[in-house]
């Protein structure tokens, strides 16, 4: 299916009955990431998985901004009627869902993210060298934004109300001391490591998060 958000239309996948569910993904992936565990999840939830701008079957050319990607949620969680929906955000997905929760506290009930980092000392450096060749060789500009735009202050992830689960991989470039540490700051905010897992083994085409959002988004 496909939504016309802020002119671009959007796709989406819808599935299930029950409370709805957002998941968004990460920059260079799209909703396909989801496809192990969508199937599970509909039988608790009306799942919506949503292709950012320019990744998947979405259109235009990918968000020059992190905010442009917050705009664009929000306005679909408008048009869809979605508000006080629970959501599951990936790596840029996750951070925007952060960034969305803090300038609009009722937006989601319940809220995971996962392999997110907030300010450039929360990264690993061998990681910097793989999305520096994206950027600058390559051109890529999911790379050149996750690299220059990966921020929120300590005061907006203040504004975060809802419970929010922050999940690492115990083996992730994204540092644990660093999600430790935004986690103690958002007020509802919970640390879950995730044991011998690296960035995308426990999140993409993976099943290992189904009890974690199950036991959690009720």
């Amino acid at each position: 299916m496909k939504e016309k958000v802020n002119g671009v239309d959007l796709y989406y996948h819808k599935l299930g009955k029950g409370a709805p569910l957002l998941l968004l993904h990460g920059h260079h992936l799209d909703g396909g990431m989801f496809d192990k565990i969508v199937s599970p999840l509909s039988l608790y939830y009306t799942v919506y998985v949503l292709d950012m701008r320019g990744h998947g079957l979405s259109q235009g050319d990918s968000a020059e901004h992190y905010q442009t990607e917050v705009e664009d949620v929000y306005t679909f969680i408008k048009q869809l009627h979605l508000e006080g929906c629970y959501c599951f955000g990936f790596d840029a997905g996750g951070l925007v869902a952060m960034m969305l929760a803090s300038q609009h506290s009722q937006i989601f009930k319940k809220m995971i993210v996962a392999g997110v980092f907030v300010n450039g000392a929360g990264i690993r450096p061998y990681h910097y060298l793989t999305e520096g060749f994206h950027r600058f060789l390559r051109l890529d500009r999911d790379s050149r934004v996750e690299l220059t735009e990966s921020f929120m202050s300590e005061d907006a992830m203040k504004k975060i109300e809802i419970p929010t689960l922050c999940v690492v991989g115990e083996k992730d470039w994204v540092k644990v001391e660093h999600v430790r540490w935004y986690s103690q700051i958002i007020p509802n905010g919970r640390l879950i490591l995730m044991p011998r897992q690296t960035h995308n083994s426990y999140a993409v085409k993976s099943l290992k998060l189904l009890d974690l959002i199950k036991d959690f988004c009720r």
